[in-house]
């Protein structure tokens, strides 16, 4: 409940019981009855909103562990002040040693898988041997044809003889072109203690190009052989079983190269790369948590300990302890400025859009009864609270700027912050005033007499009320008190 609810209730009970005591009467003579009066001033009447609250940090920050694990060691003493950086405890390093250890062998196996899918796709030597191998064995093809003219022609021509053997010639040219790679890969290989498996597929491959290539070479030596030992049908008979030889040896050389030249590892290789930035980043974060196993103070200030969750064998709760378990979800400890306290006021959901920024506050607080604190508003929260009974306040908070000796943390209390002023008010203390069907009216004391008087009720405060017409400024009033209050009443006035 707000506390200008709380203030015109209290009103309306006046009203209601029309008399009801609350000043104490002093008792006197006179012959009248004695009643308590004051007289209606001229002032500026303060306007306050009443909310309590208590001392908090302005500056403070949360030490949080960065992965779950226990404390191995404590530095920090409970209210201890310390400075920015300073080591606060270190949690158990060995379990988090093994993850660094284990994203560094899980990045070194995601290389290592990169490594082989690049190997595994043909090299340029690759595809030129392949290429050589498909030209050599075409010209073998060339080479067995026309040696079946030449057959057909009952004999050869010394032009058809020079052919064929340049035909031989060009063909064991790329069959030289062919040998060389896969000679070098293979005394690569016979050298080296353990060969790699890419490297032996690869290997595979150039034999097979090698061989194709031979074999157009052998097609071809065949060929000029046919032409030069020519014998009418059985060698037109050879020529064409050489030319069917030599075209499935080009149709074989031609898959091979096409197989090579087609060959598209594009999908293995983001797929093994993704594995190795993800492995790369899996070792960043295990090495980054390593380097903040020190808990160390982010503020100038002092150390509070954050209870952890289970009780302990005393049923106190504990505290940061070496062997502690703690969670990234939990601070383990809380660094506060004390230098930059400020009161943390519960303000009713009716009565925060009445507070304003840089609006003055009186706090009082329950430790120091004689001692009031002037503030202002720093900060209005946008984001509402739920009390333990079920109410909505607002968290404001008021700047203390004076020195803070002997204010604590946790100290309660209340504010009264001043929403709003009315200058030059006509005002009587609030046990003045009553109501009857809705109108106000206030007891004028004239005399050892009591006149029941209508007013105008302006702005009402917990201690006064203005009243804006039916008396003026020093008209003396009766308060309420054990006695009911009657017009005509003969009273003896305790001022």
């Amino acid at each position: 409940m707000s506390s200008r609810t709380k203030i015109i209730l209290a009103v309306v009970a006046l009203f209601v019981l029309g008399g009801t005591a609350l000043a104490i009467t002093l008792g006197g003579g006179g012959g009248g009855t004695a009643v308590d009066v004051a007289v209606s001033v001229q002032e500026d009447l303060a306007v306050t909103i009443t909310a309590a609250g208590r001392i908090e940090s302005g500056v403070r920050a949360d030490v949080f562990a960065p992965t779950v694990g226990t404390l191995a060691t404590v530095y920090a003493k409970d209210g201890e002040q310390v400075t920015e950086g300073a080591p606060l405890a270190l949690m158990d390093t060995v379990p988090l040693e093994a993850q660094v250890k284990q994203a560094t062998a899980a990045l070194a196996a995601a290389e290592s898988q990169l490594a082989v899918v690049n190997k595994q796709e043909p090299s340029c030597g690759d595809e030129t041997a392949a290429r050589a191998g498909t030209n050599a064995a075409w010209a073998g093809y060339e080479a067995s044809l026309e040696a079946i003219d030449s057959a057909e022609a009952a004999g050869p021509s010394s032009t058809d003889i020079a052919a064929a053997k340049a035909a031989t010639t060009a063909a064991y040219s790329s069959y030289s072109l062919a040998k060389r790679p896969y000679d070098a890969l293979k005394a690569s290989i016979e050298a080296s203690a353990v060969p790699v498996p890419p490297a032996l597929a690869e290997l595979e491959q150039l034999r097979i190009a090698k061989e194709q290539a031979y074999a157009g070479y052998l097609q071809a030596k065949s060929a000029q052989e046919q032409l030069t030992s020519y014998s009418g049908a059985q060698a037109i008979a050879q020529a064409q079983a050489g030319a069917d030889q030599a075209y499935a040896g080009y149709l074989s050389s031609r898959a091979q190269q096409e197989r090579l030249e087609g060959t598209n590892l594009s999908a293995e290789r983001s797929a093994a790369q993704a594995g190795v930035d993800q492995a790369r980043f899996a070792l960043a974060a295990a090495e980054e948590t390593l380097g903040k196993a020190t808990l160390r103070a982010p503020i100038d200030g002092v150390v509070l300990f954050s209870a952890l969750a289970a009780p302990g064998a005393d049923g106190r709760t504990p505290v940061a302890a070496e062997g502690a378990a703690v969670a990234p979800q939990s601070a383990v400890f809380t660094v506060v400025d004390l230098d930059g306290l400020r009161f943390s006021a519960e303000v009713d959901q009716i009565d925060v859009t009445s507070i304003e920024l840089g609006m003055t506050g009186l706090i009082n607080l329950d430790s120091f009864a004689e001692r009031q604190i002037e503030s202002s508003v720093a900060e209005i929260m946008p984001a509402a609270q739920l009390t333990l009974t079920g109410g909505t306040i607002f968290p404001v908070h008021l700047a203390i700027d004076e020195p803070a000796e002997g204010i604590l943390i946790g100290m309660q209390g209340d504010v009264e912050i001043e929403v709003s002023s009315v200058p030059g008010a006509i005002t009587v203390p609030i046990e003045a005033l009553f109501d009857e069907g809705g109108t106000g009216y206030v007891y004028v004391v004239d005399g050892d007499t009591l006149v029941r008087t209508q007013v105008e009720v302006g702005t009402i405060t917990e201690t006064r009320a203005q009243i804006t017409s039916g008396i003026g400024e020093a008209t003396t009033v009766a308060l309420s008190g054990p006695t009911e209050l009657v017009d005509g009443m003969k009273i003896s006035a305790n001022e």
